[in-house]
């Protein structure tokens, strides 16, 4: 499993967080093209700058007025993600940390999460650091995330609303359940930063070992004395043994009685781009013999609170059950293969055993009936069989 350690002994921002990717081998123009997909009258560069005598990798959005304040609300922010030349899985990931800043907006000032003005994270250096944020995890292969505490600072920081305590409150709800130290003085780790950190970040320490192949420093804006203003990024390989530790999860549950097929359909396709690990529905027999369904969520305690809050909005139910359970995990990566149609993305897995199986990723087949014409079955055949020969064949 390829995962992300963060150091952030100086904090997090978002354009901290981009740089330290970039640094760490993320392609720069995957991003830079999918920032002028946006269509939003800047451009973006990365510049080697020296923070407390250590070198790091600077983000920077061009533009006149790019970080100027811009009220915009949560549909328009989602649209941009949507918009934006990147997968779907990133698109969806953006859109997720949009929306984790809308909840938390909309906590501190009492509204409802479709009343909220965004003004700083409106700016479009916010919005370019969002979705370049979520597109490097993805081109690194990123398939889970941990940190250290992080540096929120100390004192208070000026915004639209005046002179707030630091963390301002949008960050200090994103960082509910992750470890925070308050030691330096001024704004740490903004809003963008938490939000970041909440959707990819574990919540518990890192307790297995793991071999690292690259490191990346993403820089802050000030050059402060004491602690170097640098986000560290060290990515590497979970070792160990084939099967992970069993991992103490929330599965959710909730009795639906009104709901038809696209409604169903929808509450787990969107369940699932909002961080759910799974989900999926059963068909049950109800109070006065009425058909009914169950809809399951399976999360970590990080996702509950906002799954939770999903599902009382968006399915009819009046309530939502939680238990507490654990699963065992195969160690599992993504692998570019080159078969009889060019590189073909195959999601893989080491069993017990040692033995490595494969299988060719759903969309990849998808795009391959659509370029070929042939059948889905017949597709999957013929990549079984060539993977097969593959591996058969003399070194």
């Amino acid at each position: 499993m390829k995962i992300a350690y963060f150091d952030c002994p100086a904090g997090v921002a978002g354009d901290m967080w981009v740089a330290a990717c970039v640094d760490a081998g993320a392609p720069w123009t995957d991003l830079a093209g999918a920032v002028a997909s946006l269509d939003l009258g800047v451009t973006v560069g990365v510049e080697r700058v020296s923070r407390g005598g250590l070198a790091g990798l600077r983000f920077v959005v061009h533009g006149e007025g790019a970080a100027a304040p811009v009220e915009r609300r949560l549909a328009e922010l989602l649209d941009l993600a949507a918009r934006a030349a990147v997968p779907g899985t990133v698109a969806a990931r953006a859109q997720s940390v949009f929306e984790s800043l809308a909840a938390v907006e909309a906590a501190a000032h009492g509204l409802r999460v479709d009343e909220v003005h965004f003004h700083e994270l409106g700016a479009v250096d916010t919005v370019v650091d969002v979705i370049c944020g979520c597109f490097a995890m993805h081109l690194l292969g990123i398939e889970r995330a941990y940190a250290s505490a992080v540096e929120v600072g100390s004192g208070v920081v000026r915004c639209a609303h005046g002179l707030l305590p630091v963390p301002a409150p949008g960050t200090a709800g994103l960082l509910h359940g992750l470890r925070q130290t308050r030691r330096l003085a001024g704004e740490c780790t903004t809003p963008t930063g938490a939000a970041l950190l909440r959707e990819f970040v574990d919540a518990r320490p890192l307790r297995d070992a793991f071999v690292s192949s690259a490191c990346g420093h993403g820089a802050g804006t000030r050059d402060q004395p004491g602690v170097p203003n640098l986000l560290r990024i060290t990515v590497g390989e979970l070792a160990g043994d084939a099967v992970a530790a069993a991992e103490p999860l929330r599965e959710l549950a909730c009795n639906l009685d009104t709901a038809d097929g696209e409604s169903l359909a929808w509450l787990v396709e969107r369940a699932l781009e909002q961080g759910a690990l799974d989900a999926w529905v059963a068909p049950v027999t109800m109070k006065k013999g009425r058909p009914g369904h169950v809809l399951h969520v399976l999360t970590g305690e990080q996702r509950r609170p906002q799954l939770e809050g999903f599902l009382l909005e968006e399915s009819s139910s009046l309530g939502i059950r939680r238990t507490t359970v654990e699963r065992t995990v195969l160690e599992r990566w993504v692998e570019t293969v080159d078969g009889p149609f060019g590189p073909v993305a195959h999601k893989c897995a080491r069993l017990p055993s040692g033995r490595v199986v494969r299988r060719p990723e759903d969309a990849e087949l998808r795009r391959l009936v659509d370029s070929t014409g042939l059948g889905r079955r017949e597709l999957l055949a013929r990549l079984i069989d060539a993977d097969a020969a593959r591996r058969e064949a003399p070194r």
